[in-house]
């Protein structure tokens, strides 16, 4: 199991009138950051919009592998009417995807308020089912990620999901923070569900800071994660509370001690 830095979390900010997104630069300072921290594999979110031919060469410069990056047009599975534009924007991501050599790209359910639970379900299995032989030719897989007051309520439904579409390249996002504010009983369904997970993201509850502070006890979180055989990412998505290099130098420790 490798450590992941998510930049676009590290360099979020609130402004006036609410969240202040990252940007290239930001980005392209967050991957000196994990350099200099020692962790060797990034994520980022959205690479349209930004400079990621930039980025690029900035991974390249520095020797950096990406985990994960984010599908365009990716909150769209919820919606049958916008699939074709979803298939679309992973068709591109998939491509960029490649040139970063990532193996991960990051595709949500969506929260259609228009439909019922079962059939926004439908929606989503069906969908997946087309974006799967796509991930699958590529060589890269999808990960779905449920969050918090989307669709999503709990693992089960989520896992389920994974089991019915049926595709080696299908796998989930666990979001650590997102389920443990759904549901919590962390280490029993992970390592449940281990064959399922594709990646890791992981903060503190409350607060979605660092994994060193809340109510979680991520050393043991870490081992359990680990003694189960994942040979994935585990992908620190977290607000800091400190400077950035204090903070990710503390989370770093916490994962290598825990292992």
């Amino acid at each position: 199991m490798k450590l992941s830095l998510c930049l676009d979390l590290l360099y979020l900010e609130i402004g006036p009138t609410g969240p202040v997104f990252a940007d290239t630069e930001k980005l392209l300072v967050g991957m000196d950051l994990a350099k200099k921290t020692g962790i060797d594999t990034v994520e980022f979110w959205d690479w349209y919009g930004r400079d990621w031919k930039r980025l690029l060469e900035k991974k390249k410069e520095l020797g950096l592998n990406v985990s994960a990056i984010c599908a365009k047009d990716r909150g769209n599975l919820d919606d049958p009417s916008k699939l074709d534009e979803a298939l679309a924007g992973l068709k591109e991501t998939l491509e960029v995807a490649r040139q970063f050599e990532c193996p991960n790209v990051i595709v949500t359910a969506g929260a259609n308020s228009a439909v019922d639970h079962e059939e926004h379900k439908k929606a989503i299995i069906a969908g997946l089912k087309k974006m799967a032989p796509l991930a699958e030719e590529a060589g890269i897989t999808l990960i779905l990620e449920p969050i918090s007051g989307e669709y999503f309520t709990d693992s089960e439904e989520a896992f389920d999901i994974i089991r019915q579409v049926e595709s080696p390249r299908v796998r989930l996002l666990y979001d650590i923070f997102h389920f443990q504010c759904m549901e919590g009983n962390i280490i029993q369904t992970v390592t449940e569900n281990i064959g399922k997970i594709g990646h890791f993201h992981a903060a503190s509850v409350p607060g979605r800071n660092e994994i060193t502070r809340g109510e979680l006890n991520y050393p043991a979180v870490i081992h359990a994660i680990q003694e189960s055989g994942y040979q994935g990412c585990f992908g620190l998505e977290y607000l800091p509370t400190a400077g950035k290099e204090e903070s990710v130098l503390a989370c770093k420790a916490l994962f290598e001690k825990s292992l």
